[in-house]
């Protein structure tokens, strides 16, 4: 059933993602390792099954829930990856470890922005147009100020220069 987004439901519920918060705390306690896919989901499931609920996953523990569960963690860190959170290599059969792809930490990441030429003002009539014209308005007054401080400290060194009788 549709929740409507004027309810108390939709605005009184989070934004807060516990799939992903507990996929950092697992990269925290193993800093110095990477993980595989189904390293990480076989921990989050053991810790955390109420990460995976029954009705995305399945009831039962067949290699179809397992799948799911798997696919949804890969899906979690690749937003990550995308988000520059997470990176990850390919690890060849050789030596010790399983053959895969293994992910750990790479920082707090970046938010992606918008493509910025694409987005118009609505009102048509505005001096702005797109958001990137807003930007550069921002940009010009950003310099003009600087331009002012430039000056001002210049004055201001002048001034120093002159009551130390440098000049």
């Amino acid at each position: 059933m549709p929740i409507d987004l004027d309810s108390d439901a939709w605005k009184d519920a989070s934004t807060y993602d516990p799939l992903k918060t507990e996929i950092h705390s697992l990269f925290r306690d193993y800093q110095e390792q990477a993980l595989s896919i189904a390293e990480i989901e076989s921990h989050l499931y053991e810790n955390h099954a109420h990460l995976f609920p029954a009705d995305l996953v399945g009831e039962d523990a067949v290699d179809g829930a397992k799948a799911a569960r798997q696919s949804i963690v890969a899906t979690q860190l690749e937003r990550m990856y995308w988000r520059s959170e997470v990176t990850f290599r390919r690890v060849s059969p050789e030596g010790k470890a399983d053959a895969g792809l293994y992910f750990t930490s790479d920082g707090t990441g970046i938010a992606p922005v918008a493509e910025i030429d694409e987005v118009s003002d609505p009102d048509p009539d505005s001096p702005f147009g797109t958001l990137s014209g807003r930007f550069r308005e921002v940009e010009d007054e950003i310099d003009e100020e600087m331009s002012d401080l430039e000056e001002r400290i210049d004055w201001l060194e002048f001034r120093v220069r002159e009551e130390l009788g440098a000049y």
